[in-house]
């Protein structure tokens, strides 16, 4: 007996079609896989067993693994599943994805709802940042990805959802230590209610409004490589800074865009006010020049 791993999306007729070049082979997959029957939902991984003599299209097979193509046609409806935990976070992911993966670190569990029919995943966090990955096992017209945990005992010290696809959209106060995205073009909206967040990597997003984290009191803030899409963007975030600075930490902030008149007006207030410059200072890096407190350079 050979072993057969079921691949993303697969349903029985396409493992059939896909070992035996013909969907008859699914008797013998009947035969060698008694805890199946026609109706059996296969899952991402699953391990199959099936005699690998039994091919009924040698042709077909064989043109399967020269042109290495994987039948995948398996379409079904998602099962509702109810945690009894809080809703966190929900993501709206491209519906003709079939993977997606994040990287997360802290303590406490989360409890994962694909938007597909696997059942809940329960994710034990750690100190060490680990990637969740999922290849999906259904086609829909809208995948939403739903993530519930107790906000009493999960924290993270790290999210980083570049690899997500799909922006976050966060639905309760969480404390979120690190948040990590680049190179995207996903809305930051979701992000104003993270807690204690002090370090944000938005390197090469293209970004429409900094104002969802304009209330964070952050110490390192990397917007290297951002695309704007209107010039009022950054500046618009610089002042909001100076009006609304309040018990601020000093913040290190990288740019690779400089800002207009207006925001070196902001960056010049903010380096030399005095009580804002006291435990640390602030640092900016244009362009790989930097300017900090009592810097003659920094006003265009």
């Amino acid at each position: 007996m050979a072993k057969y791993i079921v691949k993303p999306n697969q349903n029985l007729f396409d493992v059939a079609l896909h070992l035996y070049g013909s969907i008859e082979g699914l008797f013998d997959l009947l035969i060698s896989n008694p805890e199946l029957n026609m109706s059996s939902d296969l899952i991402y991984g699953q391990e199959l067993e099936y005699h690998e003599d039994f091919v009924l299209n040698p042709s077909i097979v064989s043109e399967f693994q020269d042109k290495n193509i994987i039948p995948s046609s398996g379409a079904r409806k998602v099962y509702f599943k109810a945690p009894v935990e809080d809703l966190i976070f929900l993501v709206g992911v491209n519906a003709d994805a079939v993977w997606t993966s994040f990287r997360v670190a802290g303590e406490g569990t989360m409890i994962i709802d694909w938007g597909d029919n696997t059942p809940l995943e329960s994710i034990v966090l750690s100190a060490e940042s680990k990637y969740i990955e999922h290849y999906f096992d259904n086609e829909v017209e809208k995948r939403r990805i739903r993530i519930y945990g107790n906000t009493d005992t999960l924290k993270f010290t790290l999210i980083d959802t570049t690899k997500l696809g799909g922006a976050l959209l966060v639905c309760k106060p969480v404390v979120v230590d690190e948040y990590m995205c680049l190179g995207q073009n996903f809305s930051l909206k979701g992000l104003a209610l993270f807690e204690g967040t002090f370090k944000i990597n938005l390197q090469q997003n293209t970004i429409s409004d900094l104002m969802p984290i304009g209330d964070m009191s952050l110490q390192e803030l990397d917007l290297s490589g951002v695309h704007y899409t209107n010039g009022n963007v950054l500046d618009d975030y610089l002042e909001y800074v100076v009006a609304h600075y309040n018990d601020r930490r000093p913040c290190t902030v990288h740019l690779t865009s400089a800002p207009s008149a207006r925001g070196y007006t902001a960056i010049d207030t903010i380096l030399n006010e005095p009580e804002w410059n006291v435990s640390d200072t602030w640092k900016f890096y244009i362009n790989n020049q930097l300017y900090q407190s009592n810097d003659d350079t920094i006003t265009e």
